[in-house]
C-alpha cells in the first residue's frame, strides 16, 4: 500500500503567525491579522510517493472579498510538480481588505494530484480590527483646465482603537500630474481623531480634455484605508482659443484684402 501524501505545513518564525493546532487528524494553520494587511502561510508540499506527479492548488471557503494566492518563490500559480520523494515550498498568500468585518474565517488548502487524489489541509484567519483608518470627508468631482491646478480638502479619520503612525495620503494620479500634500506625513493619530489634508494638482498644458479617476488611499504603518474615489473633469484651457482665434482672423483678413486687390485689375 503506497504512503499517502501529506502536506506539512511549517512554522517559518514569521511574525505574526499564530501556533498550529495538532488535532487527531492533521494540522490546522491559524493566524491573526490585522484587517487591511495581508497573511502568509508557509506551506511545504512532500510527495512520498516513487514518481513525479502534478498538483491543482486551491483554497476553498473565504468569502471573495478575501483574495488567496499561491506562489513558489515567483509568479503567482495555481498547480505545480513534485519530483518522486521530493518537496515544493509553496507560500499561501491572504490580502485583507480594510472593510473586512472582525471574526474568525475558516478555508481548507487543497493539492490534487494528477491521479485523482485530494490532500486537504484546514486554514482559520483571524481578523482583528485594532488598527483602522478612512477617508471620511472629500471632494466627490473636481472640475479643472488643462495647464491649470485645483485644490481640495480629505479628512481621515483613525476609526480603529489603537494610535497609527506615519499617516500619509496618497493620490493615484497620472505621472505627469504634480501632487502636494499638506501635511506630507502625520506622526501620528490618536483613535477617534481626525485630521484634513490640503490636497493642491497641477495638471500639464499638455494634458487633452478627459474625465479622470483618481484613487485616493491613507496608508500608515500599521494599517491601509479602503481606496475612495475622485473624478476630475480636465477642459481644454480657454486661453488656448485666443491664439487659436487671432490666426483666423487673420487668414481671414488675408483671404477678404487678396480678393479684394483681384477684383480690381
Amino acid at each position: 500500500m503506497k504512503r499517502s501524501l501529506l502536506i506539512t505545513l511549517i512554522l517559518l518564525g514569521l511574525a505574526g503567525i499564530a501556533a498550529q493546532a495538532a488535532l487527531a487528524d492533521g494540522l490546522v494553520l491559524a493566524q491573526t491579522v490585522q484587517a487591511g494587511q495581508t497573511a502568509i502561510f508557509p506551506i511545504e508540499l512532500r510527495n512520498d510517493t516513487a514518481q513525479q506527479h502534478q498538483y491543482d492548488l486551491s483554497l476553498n471557503g473565504l468569502p471573495e472579498s478575501l483574495a488567496a494566492t499561491v506562489t513558489q518563490g515567483g509568479p503567482v500559480i495555481t498547480q505545480t510538480s513534485v519530483a518522486a520523494n521530493g518537496t515544493a515550498l509553496l507560500t499561501l498568500r491572504v490580502d485583507v481588505p480594510a472593510d473586512t468585518p472582525i471574526g474568525r474565517y475558516t478555508a481548507d488548502f487543497s493539492a490534487t494530484r494528477d491521479d485523482g487524489v485530494v490532500i486537504t489541509t484546514p486554514v482559520t484567519l483571524n481578523v482583528e480590527n485594532t488598527y483602522a483608518i478612512r477617508i471620511t470627508s472629500q471632494n466627490v468631482n473636481v472640475s479643472t483646465f488643462s495647464g491649470k491646478d485645483f485644490t481640495f480638502d480629505a479628512t481621515a479619520s483613525n476609526t480603529g482603537v489603537a494610535p497609527v503612525t506615519n499617516l500619509m495620503l496618497t493620490l493615484g494620479a497620472p505621472s505627469k500630474w504634480v501632487v502636494r500634500v499638506d501635511p506630507a506625513s502625520v506622526p501620528s493619530l490618536e483613535p477617534g481623531s481626525t485630521v484634513d489634508f490640503h490636497v493642491q494638482v497641477v495638471v500639464p498644458a499638455s494634458q487633452v480634455a478627459i474625465d479622470q479617476p483618481v484613487k485616493l488611499t491613507l496608508t500608515s504603518d500599521q494599517a491601509t484605508s479602503p481606496d475612495s474615489a475622485l473624478l476630475v473633469r480636465v477642459q481644454s484651457n480657454p486661453n488656448y482659443l485666443l491664439p487659436a482665434g487671432a490666426l483666423v482672423i487673420t487668414a481671414v483678413a488675408g483671404v477678404f484684402v487678396y480678393f479684394r486687390i483681384k477684383g480690381r485689375r
